[in-house]
C-alpha cells in the first residue's frame, strides 16, 4: 500500500509540485513555485495555505505508511530539490 489522503485542493497542489512530502513525512511548500506565484501576483492566500502544512498523520500500522522510495520518486518527478 502506498498513498496519502489529501483534500482536493491539497491534492492538486501536490500533483503540480506546489507542496511536497519529505522523507520524515513532513509536508512542505515548494519555495521555487512560491516565487513563481509571487512574480505573477497569484500569491494571495498562501500564508493560510502554508500554515496548515507540517507533519502528516500516519496510521499506527507502519506497513500502511507511504514508502520512502516512492516519496523520493514523486519528488524527483516533480523536480523538488533533494534535502
Amino acid at each position: 500500500m502506498n498513498g496519502i489522503a489529501l483534500s482536493a485542493t491539497y491534492h492538486r497542489a501536490f500533483d503540480c509540485g506546489l507542496i511536497y512530502l519529505d522523507e520524515q513525512y513532513v509536508m512542505h511548500f515548494n519555495g521555487e513555485r512560491e516565487a513563481e506565484l509571487q512574480t505573477l501576483q497569484l500569491d494571495g492566500g498562501l500564508a493560510a495555505f502554508k500554515a496548515s502544512l507540517g507533519k502528516i498523520q500516519l496510521p499506527a500500522d507502519r506497513r500502511q505508511w507511504p514508502d520512502v522510495r516512492f516519496v523520493r520518486k514523486a519528488n524527483r518527478y516533480r523536480r523538488i530539490p533533494a534535502a
